[in-house]
Parts: structure tokens; sequence; C-alpha cells
């Protein structure tokens, strides 16, 4: 009997942000993108590097875009982008802004599942970043969006109760292998013992108290101790350096 042909992957249109890029040959791009309904995608977009090319213009990595996708076994084919929003030109004209921008899409990188969680996340955040006045700190603006994707992926700290046995807290101790907050009974040998407010801090932006978080975080000593005290959980859990967060 003959063989069947396979028939071809149907092509889609998808909202996406350019994670990362790597270059391919002389004038190709291979792209990690971070999709709205079909998770990270990587694919190549062909003569993407030349100089006159309008398609590169759109996929600035702090752009939402609606990509032309065709799926293959490899990687899958980018031929068309047309840009929806972009927060690109506040966030790369200040570095603190930039810097911040690209944690962002380092951390999405490592969380981005099959649903449109992280990638509503990640536009809220990078919304933030390019907002005149943004509603917090920059540090604390990637730390919001770090401890929600922490929680979707059920890696997120304990911030008050004891992680090991639920002993109601608030507790002193705290450590990224047991999980965050431990009580004196299961604090393990080279627990931290952090400053309260850090914590506290921690606490505000998991749960949206946006507000009582910017006041707490006005305290710069107080918000640079919240991101440490996360960034020494997010690489226990996830065994990545994440430099770009870490030089927060």
């Amino acid at each position: 009997m003959p063989r069947r042909t396979p028939s071809p992957r149907p092509t889609y249109r998808d909202e996406a942000f350019v994670l990362r890029t790597h270059k391919l040959g002389e004038a190709d791009l291979i792209l990690v993108l971070l999709t709205r309904d079909h998770g990270q995608v990587r694919g190549v977009a062909k003569a993407i590097r030349k100089s006159k090319s309008r398609f590169g213009a759109k996929l600035d990595r702090f752009t939402r875009v609606n990509v032309q996708i065709y799926p293959s076994r490899g990687l899958a084919n980018i031929t068309d982008a047309d840009a929806v929003e972009s927060y690109a030109g506040p966030i790369v004209a200040d570095p603190d802004r930039y810097f911040a921008g690209c944690a962002a899409l380092e951390v999405a990188h490592l969380f981005g599942g099959e649903d449109s969680s992280v990638f509503l996340l990640l536009d809220a955040t990078l919304r933030d970043l390019a907002a005149p006045h943004p509603s917090l700190p920059l540090v604390n603006v990637v730390d919001r969006f770090v401890l929600k994707a922490l929680d979707m992926a059920g890696w997120a700290p304990s911030l008050v109760d004891c992680a090991q046995c639920g002993k109601t807290g608030p507790h002193r101790a705290f450590h990224p292998m047991a999980g965050g907050a431990v009580c004196v009974t299961c604090r393990p040998p080279g627990a931290m013992t952090p400053p309260g407010q850090a914590v506290r801090l921690l606490w505000l932006l998991a749960n949206d108290r946006n507000d009582t978080a910017a006041e707490v975080a006005t305290d710069r000593a107080v918000s640079r101790q919240a991101h440490e005290l996360l960034l020494s959980h997010v690489r226990y859990h996830l065994e990545s350096g994440c430099p770009a967060y870490a030089a927060l």
C-alpha cells in the first residue's frame, strides 16, 4: 500500500513576546516566543537581520506582537508579525527599566507554560515597567511577577506559616530548601533570619497589596533584602543562576 503523506500541521496566529534570540546563518534569527495560547514556541524568522527588513523591526523584545506561525517537527517558521502594543520606548530609554525588563523576560522563559497565565503576567509587568510612574520600585515590580509565577508553578515560598509542619506564623527563620518560612522546631541548619519587614513585603507583593507594598518598599534596605530573599529561593528551586534577575 502506498504510504500516506502526513497532512501539514495547521498554521495559526497568536500574540507573543520575544523572550530570546539566536543568530542563524547570515540573515536568519531563531526566536524563542512566549505566546498567549500555545506556550513557548521556538521558530526561525528568515532574512530578518537584513537592514531593510520591516519584519525584524516589529519583533522588539518588549513589544506584544501578533505573529503568523507555521509549525513543524523542528523549528517553526515565523513569517509575519504585527505590533499590538509596544513598551519598548520607555524601557529601552532607561537603563534601570531595561535591566528590569530583561529580568522579566528571563523569568518568563523559565516559567512559561502552556496556558496564558504567565503571558498575561508578563504583559502586565512590562506595562508597569514602561509606565511614567511604576507602581513599585522596579526591582519589586519584577519580584511581584516572580512570586506569582512561582505560585502558578507550585514553588511559591511560604511567607507566614511554617513550610514544613504548617504551624501558624509568622516565623523568623527562612530557608529555601525547606520551602520558605520555618518554625523553631523545623528550622534546618543554615536557615536565614531575615528582617520581618522584608518577608512582609514579599507577602504584600504576592497578595496584590500594592499600595501597602509601595509604602514598605520606600525603605530601600527592605526592598533590597526582600529581593535577595526571593532570589535565593528561585535559585534553589530552579537550579538556575538567573543572571538578569540577580543583577537587579
